[in-house]
């Protein structure tokens, strides 16, 4: 009986070690697969990327590239609906994403990688963004986002916690190549006008554009949603500088914020600037 047991705890053992090494082998061979799936695409920059678009068309990406690039805006505080901002060394874009509280999944700083094969590249009143869908049949372009079936297919979070350096940008310097991208602004305060208003109608739930003045001359707009949970805040009244990540409306310049601690304006605001001389008496 003894001998029967002892065959049996044998045979017992041989099974319990066969199946965790066929359990290992799965899971290795599971992400092996996820792993050369992706190593296979060809990186490119997002500059060469944004370079294949003309402005009002759609670019289908048929080739197996992928970009990479760390999250600079998301939905976290409704500034930014169904989409993520990400950048690299080069540039910045637009990822249109068809979910909701995608902060959690891809926080500020994480850096992703993104397929983009079968990926569509177009734009919104000049703003550069990559889509998963396109319609014109009703003579318009609209577009979609990834599914959210999709979204591990076509995104990979390599690090969690990647340290952005905003670019610091004088109005002059301010152009198409440093759309989506975090940049740092200094010597600006909002127009007479537009301090102390709220960053957008959060009654209505209506957007809003306040101008933001630099004391050397010209004007950028902080656009916020009349979703995001800031829009009911009034603007400060001070001078200083501004965080956010560039964008564009047509011709106009816009700086879309993550919140309200990107703005520091707590300094006195500037007399004789150029932009108050051009104000009629």
């Amino acid at each position: 009986m003894k001998n029967q047991n002892r065959y049996y705890s044998f045979f017992n053992l041989l099974f319990i070690i066969s199946m965790l090494f066929f359990s290992a082998c799965l899971k290795k061979t599971a992400y092996a697969e996820k792993v050369i799936g992706l190593s296979t695409d060809t990186l490119i920059t997002i500059k060469n990327l944004r370079k294949l678009h003309l402005t009002n068309r759609v670019e289908p990406i048929t080739k197996s590239w992928m970009i990479e690039g760390v999250v600079v805006g998301n939905d976290e505080h409704d500034n930014i609906y169904k989409s993520i901002i990400i950048q690299d060394s080069t540039g910045g874009i637009v990822l249109l994403l068809d979910g909701t509280n995608l902060y959690q999944n891809y926080p500020v700083g994480a850096f992703l990688r993104v397929r983009i094969q079968n990926l569509f590249l177009t734009d919104y009143r000049k703003m550069q963004q990559l889509v998963a869908g396109v319609d014109t049949s009703n003579g318009t372009l609209v577009t979609g986002g990834i599914p959210v079936p999709l979204f591990e297919k076509h995104i990979t979070t390599l690090s969690d916690h990647y340290k952005i350096i905003p670019i610091e940008v004088a109005f002059k310097n301010l152009g198409d190549s440093l759309q989506g991208r975090l940049i740092r602004i200094m010597n600006v305060e909002f127009s007479a006008t537009d301090t102390g208003q709220t960053y957008a109608d959060y009654k209505n739930k209506t957007g809003a554009s306040r101008a933001l003045k630099f004391c050397t001359g010209g004007t950028i707009y902080i656009r916020s949603s009349g979703y995001a949970d800031f829009a009911g805040i009034a603007t400060p009244t001070g001078n200083g500088s501004v965080i956010g990540i560039y964008s564009v409306y047509n011709s106009e310049k816009q700086l879309l914020i993550r919140d309200t601690s990107d703005i520091l304006l707590k300094n006195k605001r500037c007399t004789g600037a150029a932009w108050l001389q051009n104000l009629p008496q």
